[in-house]
């Protein structure tokens, strides 16, 4: 008997987008919201562990080859490298936190679980996400049979009205909304970023009705127009924010570095941190230590910080958003099919998504379509809601595809729609 809760999953969304992969290897996917691979700091890894241990040696006045041996080791549950993530949360995010409420995990996927681990109750709590959203965490909720409900996302992020309305009902059944789950930077799939007040607001109403905020801070590096927004961290002054940082876009994936800010201390004086790393000793043990031997290095030869590191890295992202916009409007433009001109895109102001939204339905057999006729993956927005939403809209990920290659991909999708128009 495999858990019941597997049930209450749709289709396996990733292994489907992987699998049209595999099967159509030319076509050009603005499906994976993957970094590229040429910004890869790789050749530099033992240069990264040398400065480390290095730094930590002369600190605690031991050889470094002692620590360096160390490495191998079981180490610290909570993390090793805990003071220079809160340096560069200071200098990068303006996050003052404790190096005691910081946890190193293995990527941000292991930060969602404990906090949910950490916070949920199944019988009395319910978890509201963002509709749509990262899957990650919202199919993580329904395997381990926690209540989760949908909060629709509008054109700035989290609606919440919509939240009022779902912590007013959930309070009628006699449960209480114990944790929230936002991406305000750059919001996977959308692309959304929200505004300061609105971030203001949903501080005043975790503290109002007492529930947790979760926030994912995956694409906080790649802003694009003005200033960096702060995030709900800088802000949190009562301890409701549980903070997500991730190192796979600003680094790389394979590094499986993240970090989380747990600083809430509830009134029996039990820090959460604590508890999440009580919960870590059980899942993951501790994290490895090479790879946050790594990750420090790179933090103590960039003084702390990632921003001159990621400028380049930030500009071509950036590019790729400018020619997916102009290619856009371009073949849009040209489209004899007249209904093309009702579809309509938002502008991202960072991070690497944006949604175009259509006049008829888009459906999984539309993605395999178009990768066998047009040559390109796309991923219909419908795969990240939990309700019903995002039938007639598609994610177009510009962070992985080849900057040459944008243009050549847009045209073809511009045609299959044009097609899909004349045959709807």
């Amino acid at each position: 008997m495999t858990n019941k809760s597997l049930n209450k999953l749709e289709e396996d969304v990733m292994g489907f987008l992987n699998e049209v992969q595999l099967n159509f290897p030319e076509a050009i996917s603005m499906a994976s919201g993957r970094p590229e691979e040429s910004f890869f700091d790789l050749q530099n890894l033992q240069e990264y562990i040398n400065t480390f241990v290095n730094f930590r040696s002369k600190e605690t006045n031991v050889s470094t080859e002692a620590f360096l041996r160390s490495l191998g080791q079981y180490n610290r549950t909570k993390g090793i490298i805990n003071d220079i993530v809160a340096k560069y949360l200071k200098n990068d995010y303006q996050i003052d936190c404790s190096p005691a409420d910081i946890v190193v995990n293995v990527g941000s996927q292991e930060s969602m679980v404990l906090s949910l681990l950490s916070l949920m109750n199944r019988d009395e709590d319910v978890f509201c996400v963002e509709d749509p959203s990262y899957v990650g965490i919202s199919h993580f909720a329904l395997i381990n049979g926690y209540e989760t409900a949908p909060i629709a996302v509008d054109a700035e992020g989290i609606n919440l009205e919509a939240l009022e309305k779902t912590i007013e009902a959930t309070k009628q059944k006699e449960k209480c909304v114990k944790a929230v789950y936002v991406i305000p930077d750059f919001q996977n799939p959308t692309g959304i970023r929200t505004p300061i007040e609105k971030r203001k607001k949903l501080l005043q109403m975790a503290a109002t009705h007492n529930f947790m905020i979760i926030e994912d801070n995956a694409y906080g590096d790649f802003v694009f127009e003005d200033v960096a927004y702060p995030t709900l961290k800088s802000l949190d002054t009562e301890g409701n924010v549980i903070y997500l940082h991730s190192f796979s876009k600003s680094l790389h994936p394979s590094l499986r570095m993240g970090v989380m800010v747990a600083d809430k201390v509830f009134e029996d004086g039990t820090k959460l941190s604590d508890i999440i790393a009580k919960i870590k000793g059980y899942t993951t043990v501790n994290s490895p230590a090479i790879p946050q031997a790594i990750l420090a290095g790179v933090l103590l030869k960039n003084n702390y910080s990632l921003q001159k590191y990621n400028e380049e890295k930030c500009r071509n992202v950036r590019q790729k958003r400018d020619s997916v916009l102009a290619s856009l409007t371009k073949y849009i433009n040209a489209s004899k099919e007249t209904k093309l001109q009702s579809v309509t895109w938002n502008v991202p102001e960072g991070g690497y998504f944006l949604t175009l939204t259509l006049p008829f339905k888009i459906t999984k057999e539309d993605v395999t379509a178009c990768a066998k006729n047009y040559h390109v993956i796309f991923t219909p927005m419908s795969f990240f809601h939990l309700s019903k939403g995002g039938e007639n809209q598609i994610r177009i990920a510009y962070s992985y595809v080849k900057i040459n290659q944008i243009e050549t991909a847009i045209e073809n999708l511009v045609h299959f729609l044009a097609t899909k128009i004349t045959n709807t």
